[in-house]
């Protein structure tokens, strides 16, 4: 017998995690985004993995990460294959974390506007090695070819 794994019972668990979390943060002084959590599993909880957007489905990752209350999370490309609106809320959502659960967020990207948008600092990799380290704002004035081209490139309006 195949059994598909719905999203609701999943959902089960991360509530319960997130309770336990929302409490250990009381006790510290801080809140969490539990409203926002119980929103979101209402509006998936009858759902089908395979229901789920590019986009839902990277927010139950980043939930299932939080899970195990880790002081670091990686992202990888957490903007790729959304649309403009789900990149806007993925980027909101990643910043908040950092900010209300004090994690150190490292996020590989190509998005510029969503590394202007968290980057304390970035770090730019061009065939295997990092050719700039500094802020957002010092890599937008960097005199190196490469990172020129790409933040012209990443800038272009095509024309009709």
């Amino acid at each position: 017998m195949v059994l598909a794994v719905i999203v609701f019972e999943g959902l089960i668990f991360l509530v319960l995690i997130f309770a336990m979390q929302q409490l250990a943060l009381q006790i510290a002084g801080r809140s969490m985004f539990s409203l926002e959590m119980q929103q979101f599993g209402q509006e998936m909880r009858d759902l089908l993995p395979s229901d789920l957007s590019t986009g839902m489905k990277r927010s139950v990752a980043i939930a299932r990460a939080l899970a195990a209350r880790p002081e670091c999370v990686l992202y990888d490309e957490p903007t790729t294959m959304v649309d403009p609106l789900m990149a806007q809320l993925l980027g909101d959502l990643i910043k908040r974390l950092k900010i209300q659960l004090n994690l150190t967020s490292i996020v590989v990207t190509h998005d510029m506007r969503l590394a202007a948008k968290l980057a304390e600092r970035v770090v730019f990799l061009h065939e295997g090695r990092a050719i700039f380290f500094g802020t957002y704002a010092e890599m937008e004035k960097s005199p190196e070819p490469i990172i020129r081209e790409f933040l012209e490139l990443d800038e272009l309006k095509l024309e009709a």
